[in-house]
């Protein structure tokens, strides 16, 4: 049976325990690095540090979205650069078809360059960026166009689709609506035709006119190549500002995560320094209490302990 305790001794081991305690908790911050490892360390900061948590997450998300984005952008903007540079060969080819001095031979060997700059332009529609066919909408995995001679327009379309695929900040406001070829390349009036800006059409009709040597076919088919080169400006203006975009959304978000992830740190961080000195100090007032043991009187303590 354990012998009854006075007061003293009592208070003695209640003061040890309170030291022992807070030297196991030191002792674990500066293990984990961590000032709050369980709500008990302190209550009033867990919702904060919560919510901190959850944000820095959706940043890191976000962050990760734009820096794949990037790329795909960066490729679009280089090919719809080539495909200007296409169509603005072509208007040329028809200013040279219709000089004076221009003969059916001639004419054959601007035709064969034009199919040249038609093959380019469905390859420029089919770019891929990480296995993805960038201007290919929801079907990421195939290209829209094929080369097809026997069509009004030159090429042949090989699905139909839309695009959904929409980048949002963290904040969910949108950055980036992806675009498909068949907007790029193949504009259409409501009724389905080619419209005046349709770039695959214009191109294969001054193709066609050049096959036929028809001077006024030629000549007529600038009109459209013109409107084509105006209407892939727009669309390269249209990645260029996707660009400037997820540039800023990608500083903004930086500096978010810098501000977020402070905060998170003065919540939830042990301060090292002063959590090394505070150790040392309790370890001092142990052992200034294990030493004063023997002047404990009036209890056999180390019976009772044992």
């Amino acid at each position: 049976m354990l012998p009854s305790l006075s007061g003293p001794t009592q208070q003695y081991l209640a003061d040890l325990q309170n030291i022992n305690s807070e030297m196991t908790d030191v002792s674990q911050e500066l293990s984990t690095g961590l000032r709050v490892n369980s709500v008990s360390d302190d209550p009033s900061a867990v919702e904060d540090i919560l919510m901190n948590q959850s944000r820095i997450t959706q940043l890191t998300q976000t962050q990760t979205n734009l820096n794949n984005l990037q790329p795909e952008l960066q490729a679009g903007d280089s090919a719809l650069s080539q495909a200007m540079q296409n169509v603005e060969g072509a208007i040329s080819i028809a200013s040279q078809a219709t000089s004076p001095i221009a003969t059916a031979t001639s004419q054959t060997a601007l035709a064969t360059q034009v199919q040249g700059l038609l093959t380019n332009l469905v390859n420029l529609s089919a770019t891929q960026v990480n296995g993805r066919y960038i201007f290919s909408g929801d079907l990421d995995q195939q290209p829209l166009y094929a080369v097809d001679s026997t069509q009004p327009t030159g090429v042949r379309q090989l699905a139909t689709t839309g695009s959904t695929r929409s980048i949002t900040d963290s904040n969910g406001v949108q950055v980036w609506l992806s675009k498909t070829a068949s907007e790029i390349f193949d504009a259409r009036n409501p009724d389905n035709t080619p419209a005046s800006d349709n770039v695959f059409a214009a191109v294969n009709s001054l193709l066609t006119a050049l096959q036929n040597n028809n001077t006024s076919a030629i000549t007529a088919s600038i009109s459209n190549l013109q409107a084509a080169d105006a209407h892939l400006n727009q669309e390269l203006g249209y990645y260029g500002i996707g660009e400037n975009r997820v540039t800023d959304t990608l500083t903004n978000i930086s500096n978010s995560l810098v501000s977020v992830q402070t905060n998170q740190s003065n919540l939830r961080d042990t301060d090292m320094a002063t959590a090394a000195v505070q150790l040392n100090e309790l370890t001092v007032q142990q052992q200034a209490a294990l030493s004063a043991r023997s002047k404990i009187t009036g209890d056999n303590l180390f019976n009772f302990l044992a």
